[in-house]
């Protein structure tokens, strides 16, 4: 295990610059707002901003306040933040990112979580899923969820927790799910968030919409409709990564444009754009970290593994029967985002799959609830795990 800190050079951000200032944009389109993805006339601005307003070296030493490390689990570097609370009653918790996410995304919740100023507090790590940050590179096939999960679990006992709760979101809230089967034992509970277009990009809608309102199902039709149209970053990076790879390696407003889309899409629907959401600068850090660690290809290759992997809940080891054995039951806890005609709607269709032991839902925020709204993602960890002791 090694100390890190987080060191871009200088060249590298004088390429990005110099290739933003060199775009290739395209001819004449036709303007239907974010109908087809991001607008020519949006993204013009935010590029301009990244190169002319955005400091990199600002955010980076924000990010290096807090201590990072990198470890070799399973054969695989795993870059992690670890910050230990002032309380010796603290919680460990280890919160996961999605796509397109990254450790960064926790840097507003970080200091609030981790001293409570009487309130829960909690042991914080916060890692890198393989291919994302600098848990790079990944050096082999197979690294879908399940190995991850493991290889986080294996992270949580090298740091000699024995007992810790654990936080998803989008892939994180696969990661974390699937740590209730793998390492049961080991956890205090789960805490995994979702959203309208996260049940959408599932696909699980039901055959018979009877037990359904006529509001639940326009809102049920919204989903489909959706799930249409608005899931092709997925078809493509689960399915060719490497050709979509070669332009976001290559092309960092191709890059910009890749992301941002989905901050529009999958905030808070009643804010305008993407910065009114969450912030410029939090956007552009996020995509700085894809750009010069060359995450959008790796990324991909990861969305890639988890589309195709096997649901066979470990058992390929051979040591352990999967019919002869229940892992326990560990508690669960969901945060639901969403508008007022969603609440019931999601209700029903997440009892299809299991309940949650506690369920949560707000009307403001959305897929990134620790930018988007970090104090209702505090107060619900909080709510949720309590003061469980380390």
């Amino acid at each position: 295990m090694k100390q890190f800190k987080i060191q871009i050079a200088e060249h590298e951000i004088d390429d990005l610059n110099q290739r933003l200032s060199k775009t290739r944009w395209p001819g004449e389109m036709i303007n239907e707002g974010w109908k087809k993805g991001a607008p020519i006339d949006y993204l013009k601005k935010l590029a301009d901003y990244w190169q002319h307003k955005f400091d990199w070296k600002k955010q980076e030493a924000l990010l290096n306040k807090y201590p990072q490390f990198i470890t070799e689990v399973d054969g695989q570097n795993i870059h992690f933040l670890h910050i230990r609370s002032n309380d010796p009653n603290a919680t460990p918790l280890m919160l996961i990112h999605g796509w397109p996410g990254s450790f960064a995304d926790f840097a507003q919740v970080i200091e609030p979580l981790a001293n409570g100023n009487g309130l829960n507090s909690f042991h914080l790590v916060i890692p890198s899923i393989p291919g994302f940050g600098f848990s790079t590179p990944v050096r082999e096939k197979g690294w879908n969820m399940f190995r991850i999960a493991a290889a986080f679990a294996t992270l949580m006992e090298q740091l000699g927790y024995a007992k810790f709760a654990v936080h998803g979101g989008d892939m994180g809230a696969g990661i974390a799910s699937i740590m209730s089967a793998v390492a049961a034992n080991k956890l205090i509970g789960t805490h995994v968030n979702t959203d309208f277009y996260s049940v959408a990009g599932l696909g699980m809608f039901p055959s018979d919409t009877s037990f359904l309102s006529d509001e639940e199902k326009l809102r049920l039709e919204r989903m489909k409709e959706y799930k249409k149209n608005g899931t092709a970053y997925l078809e493509i990076q689960s399915t060719r990564p490497h050709t979509v790879a070669y332009s976001l390696s290559d092309s960092p407003v191709g890059q910009l444009a890749w992301i941002v889309e989905k901050y529009k899409e999958w905030t808070d629907e009643d804010k305008e754009l993407p910065e009114d959401a969450m912030g410029i600068d939090q956007i552009l850090t996020n995509v700085s970290l894809y750009w010069f660690n060359k995450i959008g290809a790796s990324s991909a290759e990861v969305l890639y593994e988890n589309m195709s992997m096997a649901f066979n809940w470990g058992s390929e080891s051979g040591t352990q029967d999967s019919s002869q054995w229940t892992p326990p039951k560990v508690p669960s806890a969901m945060t639901v985002f969403g508008k007022s005609a969603d609440k019931s709607l999601f209700k029903k269709l997440l009892s299809m799959t299991g309940e949650p032991d506690h369920y949560i839902f707000h009307e403001k925020g959305g897929h990134f609830p620790a930018m988007e709204v970090p104090e209702l993602f505090v107060k619900d960890l909080r709510e949720v795990f309590g003061q469980s002791g380390s």
